[in-house]
């Protein structure tokens, strides 16, 4: 984990939080609130411009009552931004957070993170990079990137992408991906987290187990991967291997199924314990921040409702869950679950204490 103390929101008023804030500090319900990260727009009306559909709310108006009525953690910025409106919003919703909150953004190299910020955010594509063999070049992307992502507040990028681009007909991977060969993807993943950590922002390695071989979306259905375990072990699990030796801080579990992994049919990843615990914390050894992919997607939202989302994703492993739904009743569907004895304080306790920890990275608490 990062050696790093530094105050990255001036923003955030400290003064409330004077006492050391610990576990022990938190009720319940503000410790179930930390287990949200939800999707926000910078501005209303660029998301309007921009003609992004959810079938949720990010606006400022209910942003603040979730911040203030149900305590989430963190905020996800999503679609079409401006940077000195998204600084001045992330002010607002820090101002107004007992708890700081944990900022994240999908800011990769080349369209994904262009869609975001348009005009000012030139950098080529994975796949670029990755034909330049030169890992050093990757680093400094990754450098320039983290220096953004201090600039507008944000923690962790959801970046880098380490799938494999084994398929050709991948719709959602393709040129996010550095390379079709598992070596050259460990490279540059490793780099850019160095440049994202010379800024002291927190990488995230995406999508575990491997979403690069497959011809289905997640955004629209749910991908089915049926490769026997030593294909996956050396392919789609290497980068994710060789990045959790290197200690990445923070790894997003994919909306993939994977049934040399899993037994129970057509069961997301996001959803399984085989996988988020026994083969990614057990077997693979990783003890940082686990998230899932936005519970938002179609490969989700098609068969689970967003409370059952939220349990089976706590249930497998997941620290945060990323664009939920519905956060009012994600949190009724986890306390019933704690009623039911299907999850247990105990449990929220453990996820709670990871989020914080990464939080006092940044904050002075």
């Amino acid at each position: 984990m990062l050696k790093i103390m530094f105050n990255l929101l001036a923003c955030c008023s400290l003064s409330l939080f004077c006492m050391e804030l610990t576990i022990k500090n938190l009720s319940l319900d503000k410790k179930i609130g930390q287990l949200f990260m939800v999707a926000a727009v910078a501005d209303e009306t660029i998301e309007q411009e921009s003609k992004q559909k959810k079938s949720y709310r990010m606006d400022k108006n209910y942003i603040t009552d979730l911040i203030k009525n149900h305590g989430i953690g963190g905020i996800i910025y999503l679609g079409k931004s401006d940077k000195e409106k998204q600084i001045a919003r992330t002010h607002y919703f820090q101002s107004i957070s007992p708890i700081p909150l944990l900022i994240g953004q999908d800011l990769e190299p080349g369209r994904v993170g262009a869609a975001r910020f348009p005009g000012i955010f030139t950098f080529a594509s994975n796949k670029i990079l990755g034909d330049t063999h030169d890992t050093e070049v990757t680093k400094i992307v990754g450098t320039l990137i983290g220096e953004m992502c201090k600039e507008l507040g944000v923690h962790i990028n959801f970046a880098p992408v380490v799938d494999v681009d084994s398929n050709p007909h991948n719709p959602v991977i393709n040129d996010r991906a550095f390379s079709n060969k598992p070596q050259i993807v460990t490279a540059h993943g490793i780099a850019f987290t160095q440049g994202l950590h010379e800024y002291n922002i927190l990488a995230c390695a995406k999508h575990f187990p491997g979403l690069g071989d497959t011809s289905i979306d997640p955004h629209h259905a749910l991908p089915v991967i049926n490769h026997p375990k030593q294909r996956l072990h050396g392919i789609e699990l290497y980068p994710f291997k060789k990045l959790i030796e290197k200690k990445v801080p923070a790894v997003m579990v994919g909306h993939v199924c994977v049934p040399a992994f899993e037994a129970e049919k057509n069961l997301p990843a996001t959803f399984s314990k085989a996988i988020v615990t026994d083969l990614l914390q057990k077997e693979l050894g990783f003890s940082g921040l686990i998230i899932t992919d936005a519970l938002d997607m179609a490969a989700i939202t098609k068969t689970y409702k967003p409370g059952e989302t939220a349990v089976k994703a706590l249930c497998a492993g997941n620290d945060i869950l990323l664009c939920p739904v519905d956060v009012p009743a994600a949190i009724a569907a986890i306390k019933n679950a704690i009623k039911d004895g299907v999850l247990t304080e105990q449990d929220i306790d453990k996820h709670v204490e990871k989020i914080l920890k990464i939080k006092k990275i940044f904050f002075d608490f």
